[in-house]
């Protein structure tokens, strides 16, 4: 099955939202009502304007038939709801899958910029577990298992990270020169500032619901303390 991962941002604010994913490097493929879906050059993000700010781990596939057959071969247990299917992590958490044709990659989306939604969770193991079962791949994990990254068949990347209580942050990963993406983000007026991490550098963009950062990591390198997936 081709999963393609396709976050969805609820916020008050959801044209500055659409904004900076413009400006990070998405294109608005579509509107409808309250929301708007961008293309990325690696995964999707839809932004729904609602009046509290939450997001959501979520997944689109050409055939939810073949999705729900290949869980159901893994193990993993779906529940139809609305027309998308939806599984729950061992913490709670709800994930959902919707169903979309196959798209080809949009023209004027930034190839090197990818979804990167974070699972927060107490259990980072059961979390990593059913994104297995899902069919994504393992990328980089960390020695401790406190991180959990995967790749989607489809496109996108989603990251089981440890934390007390489970959520979703809609982040993203570049795979270019972040210090050229910050000075792109400056120049279309947005507060941008590159901080560099232990496992390399980020961009970080005030959330347009005041509510922290917006996170673009960039393609991490330094290995120390994580292990590349076959290494």
């Amino acid at each position: 099955m081709t999963l393609t991962v396709r976050p969805v941002r609820r916020t008050p604010h959801a044209d500055a939202w659409v904004r900076v994913v413009e400006a990070l490097g998405g294109v608005v493929t579509g509107r409808d009502g309250d929301r708007v879906d961008l293309a990325l050059g690696h995964g999707r993000v839809a932004v729904v304007r609602a009046d509290e700010s939450g997001a959501e781990l979520g997944f689109e596939a050409p055939d939810l038939f073949a999705v729900a057959a290949e869980c159901e071969r893994n193990g993993l247990a779906t529940v139809s709801a609305g027309g998308r299917l939806e599984v729950t992590g061992p913490d709670g958490l709800r994930a959902h899958v919707d169903e979309r044709s196959e798209a080809a990659p949009q023209p004027g989306a930034d190839p090197a910029l990818s979804a990167l939604p974070l699972w927060y969770s107490p259990d980072v193991a059961g979390a990593a577990g059913v994104l297995d079962r899902l069919g994504l791949t393992v990328r980089i994990a960390s020695h401790v298992g406190d991180w959990v990254d995967f790749v989607a068949p489809g496109g996108g990347l989603v990251a089981a990270h440890g934390a007390d209580r489970p959520s979703v942050q809609l982040s993203f990963e570049y795979d270019g020169d972040v210090r050229a993406l910050a000075a792109r983000l400056t120049a279309r007026g947005l507060a941008a500032s590159v901080v560099d991490e232990n496992y390399g550098l980020t961009v970080r963009v005030p959330d347009p619901d005041g509510t922290g950062d917006i996170w673009v990591n960039q393609v991490q390198t330094d290995l120390h303390g994580y292990r590349r997936a076959g290494s």
